[in-house]
């Protein structure tokens, strides 16, 4: 199956990158490790530096996005990890999850080549839509909580499940859906969205646009979401889970 990043990740690299304080939130639950495999890990953001990592990522156009020196990349899918058993000791994700067609398998893939835990960053579809999937784009939220893994199927997989907020801030340099939250206007540039897939999948966006910058220009927008003008971070949803993983699975 064609990799949807092969067709709308040309530019990817431009807006998605490592924002630090989501790092630092990550990297907390990786203390110990010493071999990591990232999965769906695109153009390589929020790879340790210190830390051997192995990048998989089905599609070519992101693999070739990726930064001369970083970590090794092999071109795969979650559900087929090209690595012998128990090859690291912990496997992360980072909004990947809800691209994968099996996430049964993969789930069964990372219990296979990790030894300690399984750590990422993924949407709760339990969570409230923020405004620019309230007000402008439900179809998006709607979507995505069909595609989203419910946490509880993590707990079916691996033991010892935590999941956290993430705490989202007001300037985030990584440029996913929820980012830009305290900047709508950035939702206007084509550039932006086209390195968020929810966007790919809409046919007409013209509608939702243009009430965007409609309220944008008349303070519509300001009036209505002035309580987030003072927040440095949010949380709409976006979690951090860490699990211990099941060797036994086969």
């Amino acid at each position: 199956m064609k990799a949807i990043y092969d067709e709308i990740g040309n530019n990817y690299s431009v807006s998605r990158r490592t924002d630090p304080r989501i790092a630092e939130q990550l990297y907390t639950e990786l203390r110990g490790a010493t071999r990591i495999v990232n999965i769906g890990a695109g153009s390589g953001s929020y790879e340790p530096e210190n830390i051997e990592v192995v990048a998989v990522e089905p599609s070519s156009v992101m693999i070739s996005q990726r930064k001369a020196g970083s970590h090794r990349a092999e071109q795969a899918s979650a559900e087929q990890l090209p690595f012998q058993d128990k090859s690291f000791s912990h496997a992360i994700t980072v909004l990947s999850m809800h691209h994968w067609q099996d996430r049964a398998r993969a789930f069964k893939e990372i219990n296979r080549v990790a030894t300690e835990k399984f750590v990422g960053i993924t949407w709760d579809p339990k969570a409230e839509p923020f405004w620019l999937t309230r007000d402008y784009f439900p179809e998006i939220y709607e979507m995505d909580k069909l595609i989203f893994p419910d946490l509880d199927e993590l707990r079916q997989y691996f033991d010892e499940v935590t999941v956290r907020l993430l705490q989202i801030p007001s300037d985030c340099q990584d440029g996913f859906l929820v980012a830009f939250w305290k900047r709508p206007e950035a939702y206007l540039s084509n550039e932006v969205r086209q390195a968020m897939s929810p966007f790919a999948k809409i046919k007409n966006l013209s509608e939702g646009l243009q009430k965007l910058e409609v309220d944008i220009a008349s303070g519509a927008w300001k009036r209505k979401n002035h309580l987030l003008l003072d927040s440095s971070f949010i949380d709409v949803g976006y979690r951090l889970f860490s699990a211990k993983v099941r060797n036994a699975i086969q």
